[in-house]
């Protein structure tokens, strides 16, 4: 049977991938929460920046394979530095690693990009340097030292999950809409949005198989945050008159990436997921 531990259990996309691995009989799996109560009864408490605890937990679980879903956006850089080193450390070849990262490694902003374009840092003092420039040292960290390991690149997640938790994006817009309120996205931001169970169900596809590299995760599809969250609203039967375009305006050092979007063919040709 296979072992697979999944850090980041409690987290939004965790949760799925859990209950996912936990409904297939050949797969055993443990999962790991640290600040966001666990929804599973069965999930380890752990501090994976915390090296004791870390290596005593990674040592009596001996995985077969490792899912990195963890997420702290201000604090990623100490997610990084400290838990994903004391993870790659206890690797051995054996042991794959599936590390979820983010469409801003390709933080210039000049997309669509596929999986051979070069990352991109933001500078120190941009408001979003610290999530930015950790997936990217944590990328290369990974491809640096490891052999053994599936990156997988997602753009914006949305949907409910496994346990019917929106995204914090839509139950926004489902609060204003649902008041009759407007709200704003912005048309000049482009985005491959990627449903949470989809890319569950790929990470879950993904564990048995004996396949590595840095893919691409999501649909053929690149949207605009205005055009998305319009779509969303009809979906979801609110008024999509109310969702308007948001103003362009920047601050030089909150300037966010334009256009962040995926080419997602190499993903299509390895799972039978199929991306909505």
């Amino acid at each position: 049977m296979m072992k697979v531990v999944v850090f980041g259990a409690s987290g939004y996309v965790g949760t799925s991938v859990y209950k996912l691995l936990e409904n297939q009989s050949d797969i055993e799996v443990v999962g790991t929460y640290l600040e966001t109560k666990p929804v599973f009864d069965e999930l380890h408490k752990l501090d994976i920046n915390e090296p004791e605890s870390f290596s005593d937990f990674f040592k009596k679980e001996n995985p077969d394979v490792v899912i990195w879903s963890v997420m702290n956006g201000p604090n990623e850089y100490e997610l990084t530095d400290q838990g994903l080193l004391h993870l790659i450390t206890h690797l051995t070849p054996a042991t794959k690693l599936i590390y979820i990262s983010s469409d801003f490694v390709y933080s210039d902003g000049k997309g669509p990009y596929t999986e051979e374009d070069s990352l991109s840092t933001l500078p120190d003092d941009h408001i979003y340097s610290n999530y930015t420039n950790a997936k990217v040292k944590a990328e290369r960290f990974i491809k640096n030292e490891l052999s053994n390991y599936m990156i997988l690149r997602a753009g914006p997640v949305y949907g409910e999950n496994q346990i019917g938790k929106l995204d914090a994006r839509t139950d926004e817009l489902s609060y204003h809409l649902r008041s009759g309120q407007p709200i704003a996205f912005r048309g000049d931001l482009i985005r491959t949005f990627v449903h949470v169970e989809d890319l569950a169900n790929t990470i879950a596809e993904l564990v048995p198989k004996d396949i590595t590299g840095i893919y691409n995760t999501g649909p053929s599809t690149n949207k605009s945050f205005y055009e998305f969250m319009s779509g969303m609203a009809e979906q979801l039967g609110y008024d999509a008159s109310l969702v308007e375009k948001a103003s362009e305006y920047e601050e030089a050092d909150e300037e966010v990436p334009k256009d962040t979007s995926l080419v997602t063919e190499k993903i299509t040709d390895i799972v039978n997921q199929r991306f909505r």
